[in-house]
């Protein structure tokens, strides 16, 4: 083993549909890009995609079958980009553990029971293990320290995601009609429902587009309850697209509403801010990491008082769109995957100390 060598667990470039894919492959395509001539670095990945990150790094197949049975060696360091990442070397003994922890909302929503004991204990075994942890958020590191025990060995750094949208070149917008945009899987925690009421209280000409994975009966339960509330002709629910329709329905969206309630980041709201475009989003978790001083914010949640914060927002923003654009667009640019990259880099050069 040499003793500079970084093994990088990227297997989930398996699934570009997942975060962790998109993560993958933007750490990936960063890190490959820097003088690492120091470092022996090798990319662990599905096998189509050896060589698709140039020579600067090594390349390691990921079967699936290494869940249960590897021949892995030993590294200087391996990283492991999500704390539930199985794949370990056979042996540990002389190499340093660095864990990527995007969140732990499992344990920021719910109290622990005899029904979630599993998840806690499994997060704190990795916890134990590890040589250093890396959080996305401040937020995202609070949560760990007031739900765990980071024993006083573990190193710690907070690493932001970088921008997905940082080198799209400018988008043209179209003359489509006004719309609210929110992105995200539907999931409880997300709070979706809440835009719904919010609508009756807005222009009748603002529609509102949800995009994002949900199932069958979810649809169902939107449509029902935008039926009562009478703006079912204003509700589109997009479950799947491309990235291209992606970037377009951001491009040409009057607003991004987020009310999430729990983030160990937030993706939409830097999407959308590289895109120029206003976002309300909560006042909660990591959100208010990312928006900054550009975002307005949801406090709670009811309808009348959430079209307000919208009617407010778009007062102000058109009121001086080319300030707002920009500002906007500085904030996003803070976040940048080549940032983050050479600060992966460099938290691998400090272990090796």
């Amino acid at each position: 083993m040499q003793n500079n060598s970084v093994f990088i667990d990227l297997h989930y470039l398996k699934n570009l549909k997942k975060g962790f894919g998109q993560y993958a492959l933007y750490l990936a395509k960063h890190i490959s890009k820097l003088d690492n001539e120091d470092l022996d670095i090798t990319f662990y990945l599905p096998s189509k995609w050896k060589g698709k990150f140039g020579n600067n790094v090594n390349y390691k197949s990921y079967y699936d079958f290494h869940k249960t049975f590897n021949f892995i060696k030993e590294h200087t360091i391996w990283h492991n980009i999500n704390y539930s990442g199985k794949i370990l070397p056979k042996k540990t003994a002389n190499t340093k553990l660095i864990y990527t922890i995007h969140d732990a909302i499992f344990a920021v929503l719910n109290e622990r029971t005899a029904d979630n004991e599993h998840r806690f204990v499994e997060l704190q075994n990795i916890i134990n293990k590890s040589d250093a942890l890396v959080y996305i958020s401040k937020f995202t590191q609070q949560s760990i320290l007031d739900n765990f025990d980071v024993p006083k060995h573990v190193k710690q750094y907070v690493v932001y995601n970088g921008n997905p949208f940082e080198d799209l070149p400018q988008q043209e917008k179209k003359d489509t009609e006004p719309y609210l945009l929110s992105v995200g899987e539907f999931r409880s925690y997300k709070n979706q429902r809440t835009l719904i009421p919010m609508m009756q209280h807005l222009d009748p000409k603002l529609k509102l587009v949800l995009l994002g994975k949900h199932s069958v009966t979810q649809r169902d339960e939107f449509i029902e309850l935008a039926r009562t509330h009478g703006v079912e002709d204003r509700l589109t629910l997009i479950p799947f697209t491309s990235e291209e329709k992606k970037i377009e329905l951001y491009a040409n969206a009057t607003a991004l509403v987020h009310p999430s309630l729990a983030e160990g980041f937030g993706f939409p709201v830097i999407e959308a801010m590289s895109l120029g475009i206003p976002v309300i989003i909560s006042n909660k978790t990591a959100l208010p990491e990312v928006g900054g001083t550009v975002a307005n914010y949801f406090e709670h949640y009811e309808p009348k008082y959430m079209a307000a914060m919208v009617k407010t927002t778009l007062d102000d923003f058109n009121g001086d769109q080319q300030r707002h654009i920009a500002l906007l667009k500085q904030q996003a640019a803070t976040f940048s995957w080549k940032h983050t990259a050479k600060q992966y880099v460099e938290i691998y050069r400090s272990l090796m100390l």
